[in-house]
């Protein structure tokens, strides 16, 4: 088995699925005769899923693993990005770790890497279980298939987000130490992944062969999965599109760039009409307070702040600056003198534990969409795109041209700071993007004294030892 959280982590993962409802697994072949007793610390899933019933099962139980990390993604990134805080005197980590250096032996660093490649076994088990099953047809397989890949791909994208230039490991091999892949193969690994799923979706009928979960509506069938699987396959070609961008000569890769154009054009992308409403379409995490279930971890006004620099740096009259209030009462600081962080500023948009999360919506396609056209130097589309949202979603005045004085680099810093108010505490990003364009000390540096802070979530420490401290990727 892999050593990357592929241990304790795959029994976590597979008693959720059991937990889920799978407990006739463990029974499989046991009697009032039979002396074998199963290992019900480590339970397997069978190479085969045998029904409709099991295969429902491990759906939810695939969704409900990247479900659990969402939250705490966006917490993590977030802060990094200088849009949150979770200020806590008996636990500074989530300050002192994403603003100045994480520790490879921290939860926030484990977390956010077992939990993704937990979910990412559990996706290639279903599509693999699906394959030698006689429970379903060439169609229901493919589509199932589909849908796993897509997953798989949202998982890489998530580690790649938090990892960057650390690379990954992208196989799932047994009994071996899978190689650390550098960032571009692993980019081009995740667009290969996304769009053999989409090939499958496209194979998959007209009709999944199991229900998803609320959040998914408007995406429940192959067909439409297809839009949310072309919605992630833009994301990464946007990012393979500026791979190099910082590093050699600000150069960009147009091909990829334009291959992001057609995929968001084969997504849900649409800018008719231009309401908040269509804007929020999209692929969403519910929550719930039933026994057993989730609740959005990102509800505790106890703790959660925002960082004073959203409504420092914000614009007057955006009607954004509705996701968050300033209020003394709730103010919160970190002990020292003066404190390394401190803010009185709630967010509103997570407006209670069942507050449902995006993975991602209409509004960020179309600011992808213009972070691409103004890498390909097509910057008055680029400013459409731009002016779509300052208007609809900021209630702010148009820009033009001009009034960025030929400064090209300014055209890109307002569809980040579009992108900033936009997915405010939603999505991670914020500093993905600032990472990628090289603008990451224009972010600031934060605590007491201050520091740069880290670019990248590191390995955990498990992995690095696993590996002998060896993490040169190929």
């Amino acid at each position: 088995m892999t050593y990357h959280a592929m241990r304790s982590p795959v029994g976590r993962f597979i008693r959720r699925l059991v937990v889920a409802g799978l407990p006739a697994v463990l029974l499989l072949g046991v009697g009032c005769s039979d002396p074998f007793i199963p290992d019900y610390n480590n339970p397997k899933l069978p190479p085969v899923i045998p029904s409709q019933d099991q295969l429902q099962n491990q759906v939810i139980g695939l969704i409900g693993g990247d479900r659990e990390q969402t939250a705490f993604f966006i917490l993590v990134l977030e802060t990094m990005g200088r849009d949150a805080y979770r200020i806590d005197a008996a636990d500074p980590r989530y300050i002192q770790m994403p603003l100045g250096t994480f520790s490879p032996g921290a939860f926030l660093v484990d977390f956010t890497w077992n939990s993704t490649y937990r979910t990412l076994l559990g996706a290639q088990l279903l599509a693999q279980g699906v394959e030698g099953s006689p429970a379903f047809t060439a169609q229901e397989k493919a589509a199932a298939q589909g849908f796993a890949r897509t997953i798989q791909g949202l998982e890489y994208i998530k580690l790649i987000e938090s990892r960057d230039s650390l690379g990954l490991p992208i196989t799932l091999g047994k009994e071996t130490v899978d190689p650390i892949r550098c960032k571009p193969a692993v980019l081009t690994y995740i667009s290969a992944l996304l769009d053999s799923a989409g090939t499958n979706l496209a194979a998959g009928g007209s009709t999944f062969p199991f229900t998803l979960p609320a959040g998914f509506a408007g995406f429940t069938t192959p067909a439409t999965f297809l839009k949310f699987n072309r919605a992630l396959a833009a994301k990464v070609l946007v990012y393979r599109g500026f791979a190099a961008y910082k590093t050699v000569g600000n150069p960009v890769d147009a091909v990829q760039l334009n291959a992001a154009l057609t995929a968001l054009d084969a997504s849900f992308y649409s800018i008719t009409p231009a309401t908040p409403a269509n804007f929020r379409v999209g692929v969403y995490h519910t929550y719930s307070t039933s026994s057993g279930d989730l609740q959005n971890g990102n509800f505790d006004r106890s703790v959660i702040r925002a960082n004073p620099k959203v409504l420092n740096e914000s614009e007057a009259g955006d009607l954004r600056l509705s996701k968050i209030q300033q209020d003394p009462s709730y103010q919160k600081a970190l002990p020292g003198n003066p404190p390394s962080a401190q803010s009185d500023i709630i967010f509103l948009n997570i407006t209670g534990p069942l507050t449902p999360l995006p993975i991602i919506i209409n509004e960020q396609l179309i600011l992808m969409r213009a972070e691409a056209l103004w890498g390909l130097n097509r910057d008055a589309e680029a400013l459409v795109l731009i002016n779509l949202i300052r208007q609809n979603s900021g209630g702010l005045l148009p820009r033009t041209l001009v009034s960025f004085g030929g400064n090209r680099l300014d055209i890109l810093r307002e569809i980040l700071k579009q992108k900033r108010y936009s997915l405010l505490f939603e999505s991670g990003d914020r500093i993905v993007d600032y990472r990628m364009f090289g603008l990451y000390s224009e972010l600031g540096m934060e605590l007491q004294p201050p520091v740069p802070g880290p670019q990248v979530i590191p390995y955990p420490s498990a992995e690095i030892n696993a590996r002998g401290n060896n993490l040169t990727c190929s």
